[in-house]
């Protein structure tokens, strides 16, 4: 498990988590836009529960191993939607342009 601290907090994590979630925030800093997210967690008593972030391109976060008796919660889900809101944010998007001659072929699709 990791302790993330963040915004003058912290919280513990699945080891999965703590990594999907520091490598979108890194995606993020090329982006300039902020997400809100929902992860699993576990509380000092070793109860699970959910945190909500907003983080952007400037949030700043600290992970740390920590050893703990409590089981992992369950993160599967939530590893897999912090990699794929990473991926989003890596995968170059068409760009519209004002060249009417940029989208143009040299060839006919009749001729393929």
């Amino acid at each position: 498990m990791k302790r993330i601290s963040y915004s003058g907090g912290s919280f513990l994590t699945t080891d999965g988590v703590a990594d999907a979630l520091l490598h979108f925030v890194a995606a993020l800093g090329s982006s300039h836009r902020a997400e809100a997210i929902e992860i699993p967690v576990m509380r000092d008593d070793g109860e699970e529960d959910t945190v909500q972030l907003v983080i952007g391109p400037a949030s700043e976060l600290v992970s740390v191993t920590e050893s703990t008796a409590f089981s992992a919660p369950d993160s599967r889900d939530a590893i897999a939607r912090l990699n794929a809101l990473t991926d989003s944010l890596r995968v170059p998007h068409p760009v519209a342009t004002k060249d009417p001659g940029a989208a143009t072929a040299d060839f006919d699709f009749d001729d393929l």
